[in-house]
């Protein structure tokens, strides 16, 4: 491996966590440090940032992950995200706009995460709910100290927030936003997450937790009829083998639908029609071609995805060479797309984490509410924020892939991948950020293979995001390119010669929170990065 991959990466020898918040990170190394699997340390920093980053993520949200298990050389994912109710149909909805509220009970869908957690500690941990979920529940308890971000979120969801009793009597409870540096106790979730870990997903889909959200739901006026919850624990999501391509003589795997993750390995698909490796990572070819291809397969994202168990969506004609390589010639080198756009603006709604144990078993982890706080609805008695998927990802137009129908998931935002080198775990890695997740780390992955970056000078480097994306809230706005101001002003030029439509924003507000982990196949040395445009951090040893 080339050294420069060394570059401002950690270095650990034996095991390595990389996750959004040092308390999530500490929580990860103590369990892999105490024995536990790679699993054990995802679930121990899904704990702590369910109750650190509450806008991102929870109980009340999905999760998705991807994991490499040592001892059989197996890899698996996992999609765990919920339909919205059963009563929530077009012809009871449709005619009441175009897209469902993005916010309050409608626009719920059941969580996935808390048996994702479960189904993972039982198949690929070692330690148990129970102690994976410690430090998490002893935060909420005992109360931790709020940072600026933080803060600044809260105050620019006041208005979605404040709508809802349970969620303002945690938030604004002095009035105003958690001021940065006061101590923030969550006392319900606390119990919630105990109980949780101690009573498993049962507890969440058909306990205390199912009734007081049935109660709940009912005096608001939503549309569960009551069997959802119940249904979702009865009919689990399966495990299956990752999507995967070649991306010149590498295997990138990537979460399947609903999860939008195959949009990254058609794009890597269509940038292997071109020389990525001989162009300037932060210069106007290498932007523009990767702008093309997101355009293009964010294309096929939105006119053809939708729930395989419903709508026969066939994934492997999408991620397949043949029409790879068919878009890659529709790319005009010298002049941008303008292609019908489909869709709207990513959100910082998510929060992703990475492990790799001593044994060789690497996760690639993510969960999150949807849109920041999700719905804004905390279920009573609980400090459980409730997503907002169905409202933020369904279409309200009739025989679309992706439209509303009883029972059935929305397409998702939330994608992981893993790459492997001759058959061996190589990296871990993701990123938060609705929409901008396939493009991120498209980005990321074109750094790490194409230009031999290693992780943190690859979660560094300036970062763009093409709009829209496919958030049914913003269908139909303008295609534009906003740019980290790090970029050199001669590519801003040369892309907007180009006819791209570019808008600079500050030197690190790029969006995104990147968490990799690469393992050096010559010496065995793992490296880890995390974005700096959150306050988390790698940890090894």
């Amino acid at each position: 491996m080339d050294n420069k991959r060394y570059e401002g990466s950690l270095m650990a020898k034996t095991g390595m966590v990389a996750s959004a918040h040092p308390l999530a990170s500490l929580a990860g190394i103590e369990i892999l440090r105490q024995g536990g699997t790679a699993m054990d340390a995802c679930l121990a920093m899904a704990s702590v940032t369910t109750v650190v980053l509450p806008h991102m993520c929870g109980l009340g949200g999905d999760a998705f992950f991807i994991y490499r298990e040592a001892s059989t050389g197996e890899i698996v994912a996992l999609n765990g995200s919920g339909p919205g109710g059963d009563l929530l149909t077009i012809e009871s909805y449709g005619g009441k706009g175009n897209i469902l509220p993005q916010d309050g009970i409608i626009s719920v869908a059941v969580p996935g995460a808390p048996l994702v957690f479960e189904m993972a500690a039982k198949r690929f941990g070692r330690l148990g709910l129970t102690k994976c979920f410690q430090a998490g529940i002893d935060i909420a308890r005992e109360g931790y100290p709020v940072p600026p971000q933080f803060s600044r979120f809260v105050a620019a969801e006041k208005e979605k927030l404040s709508k809802f009793e349970e969620t303002r009597k945690i938030f604004f409870a002095t009035g105003g936003p958690p001021k940065p540096g006061s101590i923030l106790r969550r006392p319900d979730l606390a119990a919630t997450l105990e109980a949780f870990a101690s009573g498993g997903a049962e507890y969440i889909y058909k306990g205390p937790f199912y009734k007081a959200f049935q109660k709940m739901q009912k005096e608001m006026g939503g549309a569960f009829s009551g069997e959802e919850f119940p249904r979702y624990l009865n009919e689990p999501p399966r495990f299956y083998r990752p999507l995967a391509t070649d991306y010149r003589g590498y295997t990138v795997l990537e979460t399947a639908p609903v999860s939008q993750g195959f949009i990254v390995l058609e794009e890597l698909n269509i940038l292997e029609a071109f020389e990525m490796g001989k162009t300037d990572p932060a210069g106007p070819e290498a932007i523009h071609l990767m702008i093309e291809a997101k355009k293009l397969a964010f294309s096929d994202r939105n006119a053809h995805a939708g729930d395989p168990a419903f709508s026969g969506f066939e994934v492997s004609r999408f991620i397949s060479k043949e029409h790879s390589r068919r878009l890659a010639a529709r790319i005009s080198r010298t002049a941008a797309s303008v292609q019908e756009p489909s869709g709207a603006e990513s959100g910082s709604d998510t929060t992703s984490f990475v492990a790799w144990d001593g044994e060789g078993n690497v996760c690639s982890f993510i969960h999150s509410n949807a849109f920041a706080f999700g719905s804004g609805i905390t279920v009573p008695g609980t400090g459980v924020l409730l997503n907002n998927r169905a409202g933020r990802s369904f279409v309200l137009k009739p025989g679309h892939p992706n439209s509303l129908m009883p029972g059935k998931r929305p397409m998702h935002t939330l994608n992981c991948y893993m790459v492997l080198k001759d058959g061996e775990p190589f990296i871990a890695g993701g990123t938060p950020g609705g929409d901008g997740q396939p493009q991120w780390n498209m980005q990321m992955l074109s750094l790490m293979l194409d230009h031999e970056m290693g992780p943190q000078a690859a979660a560094d480097f300036p970062r763009w995001i093409s709009l829209p994306g496919t958030d049914v809230i913003g269908l139909g706005q303008p295609f534009q390119v906003q740019m980290e101001s790090r970029f050199p002003e001669e590519t801003v030029k040369a892309l907007r010669e180009k006819g791209h439509t570019v808008r600079t924003v500050g030197a690190w507000a790029g969006g995104g929170g990147a968490q990799i982990i690469m393992k050096d196949p010559a010496t065995g040395v793992l490296l880890g990065g995390s974005d700096r445009r959150v306050n988390g951090m790698a940890l090894g040893y």
